[in-house]
């Protein structure tokens, strides 16, 4: 087990254990640099060869995963092998898995599932189309989380476990029982167990959707799927024959392919038997009155114009609702109105500008529960379907291509995607096509599994010049490519010759936006970004420099910066008005305001400024209090710095309350007061200065004090010399 507060590879901090597996712990981590939540995936590993056989394969499993592209499957973002510690990287998705919403509701709507089938068949199909194809072979409920927005996500990839016989549940090297397809197990002996392909994945749903509609657990007896009507005969016929056709023993009578299932899932009512019935009776009437169609073709070529009309009346109509419900801040509302509107007229960038847009702007509120009013993979991806159909030719139209693109690359750091939709801009295009260049560019080297920093800085040092000569200060453009550029500065702000340049940049960006008079930017959004990037930026100014001069002039730009990034923090924080700062709040609100008073204490800490460390320690665990999920790691680092203070002056710490009197009062009131926080006891920090702090607190230093004597029985720090 990874300890709370462990750094992986640098960036990726251990806060704490959300679930376990059979052969897995899954942590949540937050990434320092990009200052995001990340799943993480410890893979256990006893040192069996068994064990060994099977984390390989997991980790050769989970480098293909780190391509995929599809909202209802994870990313993979890292894989880290740590002293033989596997340890894998991947979103952090909230909610809960279907598997217990089924044991705590039952059977769940038809019309629910369906949709749900649809996600599911949808991701398969993507999988199953990869080069090479990927089964995934242990669909199940418990394996498929419902987010909080509604949509579904594939949990738990590319993990194999043991098939135990004795337990009907048990994962085997390749599926689980009950949901598993026959194929899966072999023969009484076994044998073909490894003869899987798409269709074994086709079985997997198949009894997956059966459980959910029904309510009954195939792993439980009758051990049998039966048509789904006889458990509850107001189901649909035709969803009935879906279920039967996925779940046949034989692979070759079954849906050969998920594109065949999703057709049949999307017409399950035309499946009907009733259905099937009235449209033999609508057939015959539909003869009768062919021939009074073909007349009413000529009258409608005159209509054709006024329909045109009507259409745009609609979709102006449509973004105009859409509107009011934004400004009301229902953003579901909103996204079917532009939604609406773009499906009527796809040819128009306005209404999809509008619906990405939203989508972002609700990704960045909280509600009170942790989550955000809409899921934006969610929203992207209805975008991204209609410019893979060629929605009226969306996938021509080099607008709505940069607005998808630069969101994925901005707001998901999903950058393989985001190449794909740069690479489809038109490079002549006078608005995008350069620009689409630059980004095409750097969203390739980023997406490399090891990305080279030098091309990655001549690339982003080309960039920025481009953007600050192509571009007025009133441009908005002009300062979502800063706020990127700024990002990947500060993100490899490391690399020799960076923070330099990275300085002079993002100083400029500044003072660019400041002059900026238009309407359209949110400019605290982007002045919070920029202020973010230059604290990161001279913070390594700092510890890069001999010159303690010029390392304490860093230094102080830091807490400045803090201090401005603060400010508008306060203001992001009044204008959600449903979540806050300290008390049960765990948010990004609550993190960022944390990380920015550790900054400012760690910058005057550097400084020598004792008083003013204090302070803002004191001032944190003010607004944090002592329930807060980050109040022990405060009030463990503000023990540790007196502390290490205190150590540095005089290394023995029975000395201390004599020597250094206000410093040790300053401890003993830290460790007092941070008895009562919750989980102390389990901050490592904490626990390490723990015993020598009960020692001082009850001022019984024992031996230690005998052994300060000379043997004239005089301290060894006495004034008093021998006559």
């Amino acid at each position: 087990m990874t300890k709370e507060g462990t750094v992986l590879d640098g960036k990726y901090e251990i806060w704490k254990e959300v679930g376990r597996g059979g052969m897995s712990i899954v942590y949540l981590a937050r990434d320092n640099r990009l200052n995001k939540q990340w799943a993480v995936k410890e893979m256990k590993n006893d040192g069996s060869k068994s064990t060994q056989t099977l984390l390989k394969g997991l980790e050769r499993e989970a480098n293909i995963l780190k391509n995929v592209d599809h909202p209802v499957l994870p990313r993979i973002v890292d894989i880290i092998n740590q002293e033989g510690t596997i340890y894998v990287v991947m979103d952090f998705i909230e909610g809960t898995t279907i598997s217990d919403r089924l044991k705590k509701e039952g059977a769940q709507p038809q019309e629910l599932v369906v949709e749900w089938g649809l996600q599911l068949a949808s991701a398969l199909d993507y999988l199953h189309n990869m080069n090479p194809p990927v089964i995934y072979r242990d669909m199940k409920p418990s394996n498929v989380m419902i987010k909080p927005e509604g949509g579904v996500k594939l949990i738990d990839f590319g993990t194999a476990k043991e098939y135990v016989i004795e337990n009907n549940a048990d994962t085997t090297a390749l599926g689980t029982r009950g949901y598993a397809a026959p194929e899966q197990f072999g023969d009484a002996q076994g044998r073909g167990i490894y003869n899987t392909d798409a269709r074994t994945d086709i079985y997997n749903l198949g009894a997956t959707l059966y459980h959910i509609v029904t309510g009954m657990n195939p792993c439980e007896p009758p051990y049998e799927i039966k048509p789904i009507r006889e458990w509850n005969p107001a189901l649909s016929s035709g969803l009935e024959k879906i279920l039967l056709k996925c779940t046949q023993a034989d692979p070759n009578d079954r849906y050969q392919n998920c594109t065949e299932l999703m057709y049949d899932l999307e017409h399950y009512t035309e499946l009907d038997d009733t259905y099937r019935k009235k449209n033999k009776k609508k057939l015959a009437a539909f003869i009768g009155t062919s021939v009074l169609t073909v007349a009413a073709i000529a009258t409608s070529v005159y209509g054709y114009l006024g329909l045109q009309k009507i259409k745009m009346d609609n979709y102006n109509t449509y973004i105009e609702t859409g509107n009011d419900y934004r400004l009301e801040g229902d953003y579901t509302a909103a996204a079917e109105q532009y939604k609406k509107a773009f499906e009527l007229d796809g040819s128009d960038a306005e209404a999809y500008d509008k619906y990405i847009q939203l989508y972002v702007d609700a990704s960045n509120e909280i509600n009170e529960d942790g989550t955000t009013p809409l899921d934006l993979e969610t929203g992207l991806n209805v975008v991204a379907n209609k410019i893979k159909s060629g929605h009226d030719g969306v996938d021509k139209n080099d607008e709505v291509l940069y607005k998808i693109a630069i969101t994925y690359f901005d707001e998901l750091g999903d950058y393989k995607t985001a190449s794909k939709y740069f690479d489809m801009i038109d490079e002549k295009d006078k608005d995008y096509g350069e620009l689409a260049q630059y980004y095409a560019s750097v969203s390739l080297i980023l997406s490399s599994t090891n990305v080279n920093a030098d091309e990655l800085m001549e690339e982003i040092n080309s960039f920025a010049a481009y953007n600050q000569s192509e571009y007025t200060n009133q441009n908005e453009i002009k300062f979502v490519n800063y706020k990127t550029i700024g990002q990947i500065y500060a993100t490899y702000v490391n690399t020799e010759g960076v923070a330099e340049v990275a300085e002079e940049i993002m100083t400029q960006a500044v003072e660019d936006l400041e002059e900026y008079t238009g309407t359209n930017l949110n400019v605290n959004d982007y002045f919070y970004a920029y202020y973010d990037n230059l604290i990161v930026i001279y913070e390594a100014l700092a510890k890069g420099t001999e010159d303690e001069m010029l390392r304490n002039q860093h230094y102080t730009d830091v807490t400045s910066y803090c201090d401005e990034y603060l400010t508008i923090l306060d203001i992001k924080v009044e204008e959600n008005g449903e979540v806050g700062i300290g008390g049960d709040y765990d948010n990004v609100f609550n993190t960022a305001y944390y990380n920015k008073m550790m900054t400012k204490a760690d910058a005057y800490a550097a400084m020598g400024n004792y008083d003013m460390t204090i302070a803002q320690y004191e001032k944190l665990e003010e607004v944090l209090g002592k329930d807060n999920v980050l109040s022990n790691k405060v009030y463990a680092e503000h023990l540790d710095y007196i502390y290490t203070y205190c150590e540095e002056q005089q290394q023995d710490p029975t000395k201390w309350e004599k020597q250094l009197a206000s410093e040790f009062d300053d401890l003993l009131a830290v460790y007092e007061e941070g008895q009562d926080v919750s989980d102390i006891s389990s901050n490592k920090t904490w626990k390490k200065r723990n015993e020598t702090m009960k020692m001082l607190q009850s001022g019984d230093y024992g031996d230690k004090e005998d052994e300060n004597e000379t043997e004239d029985g005089e301290s060894e720090d006495s004034d008093t010399t021998e006559e």
